[in-house]
């Protein structure tokens, strides 16, 4: 789909499910009842079914009307939708790849919002043949999870990167771009590798950052406790995403352990020289590279 032709027909889905009604599926289930039935929406969605661990979020999708209909059965939830998102941890979602691909109706198009690729595309690329699949993460989130933190306009305006597989059509990638685009967002198409390379970059390294910010401050603090009095809006924002989910974290590095690892080396690179600047008391050095670091952020800070 052109997504600069608003005016091009919409297509229309009996059964969108969504299994993982947490923030990310749950916000996902709320742009699309929000946005599907607009004037102009690539997408029309008659009916919205949700999968979740626990019966009380089951409860709660349905009270608040997020979801048509909600149960904590993978198969049965799925096996009923031409479109399925895996709104899950990634490795969830591998599990869920690999022990109920026999669960997808056939001719299905089956997605996900993890935040790797490369694991994930591997595993759609066995699933069933006449299931279609579109490896897909949204750059956006909290720090805070569950349903409750979950919002309609969390996709509003953010980076929709879309990954083909062997099991992806022309009609799938449609498809899932337009889910995309229901839900607020604008997509960018990438494979996997180079997806989780510059992802390690601009979302995995700055976790890894923000814990290791409030590691070392703690081991602080220790002989010190006062200095978490002190801490202001700076170190507020630095470390705000320390505060992500354990698991979702965790799966992420993991699963994307070489190019995080790499990205944290070149950081401890660069953090290294600037540790050099400062103990040689190089003020000409330590300008020029405090300089070009700031004029980075105000020249490529745009695209947040």
């Amino acid at each position: 789909m052109n997504q600069d032709d608003p005016l091009q027909p919409p297509v229309e889905i009996d059964n969108l499910c969504i299994v993982g009604l947490g923030l990310m599926g749950a916000s996902l289930a709320m742009a699309v009842r929000e946005h599907a039935s607009q004037p102009g929406s690539p997408l029309r969605v008659r009916h919205i079914t949700g999968v979740a661990r626990r019966q009380e979020t089951v409860r709660q999708g349905l009270a608040r009307g997020i979801v048509d209909e909600a149960g904590t059965d993978f198969a049965v939830g799925v096996s009923r939708a031409d479109v399925v998102v895996l709104a899950a941890p990634v490795r969830t979602i591998l599990s869920q790849l690999r022990t109920q691909a026999d669960a997808f109706m056939a001719g299905a198009t089956v997605t996900d919002l993890g935040s790797t690729k490369l694991a994930i595309v591997q595993a759609m690329d066995h699933l069933p043949e006449g299931v279609h699949a579109v490896g897909s993460h949204p750059m956006c989130g909290k720090e805070v999870t569950g349903l409750d933190a979950a919002d309609a306009h969390l996709y509003q305006g953010k980076r929709w990167i879309l990954t083909r597989t062997a099991r992806t059509s022309d009609s799938s990638l449609d498809l899932i771009q337009r889910l995309a685009l229901t839900a607020g967002a604008v997509t960018l198409e990438l494979d996997a590798t180079r997806h989780d390379r510059l992802v390690a970059f601009a979302s995995h390294l700055p976790y890894a950052v923000a814990i290791s910010l409030i590691t070392a401050t703690e081991q602080a603090s220790l002989d010190d406790s006062t200095l978490w009095q002190v801490t202001a809006s700076g170190f507020r924002d630095t470390s705000r995403v320390a505060a992500s989910d354990v698991t979702m974290m965790m799966d992420i590095l993991l699963t994307n352990r070489e190019a995080v690892c790499g990205a944290i080396r070149d950081f401890q690179f660069a953090l290294d020289q600037l540790t050099a600047l400062i103990e040689r008391q190089d003020e000409a050095g330590l300008r020029a590279y405090l300089t070009a670091a700031a004029q980075a952020r105000q020249t490529n800070g745009a695209h947040w």
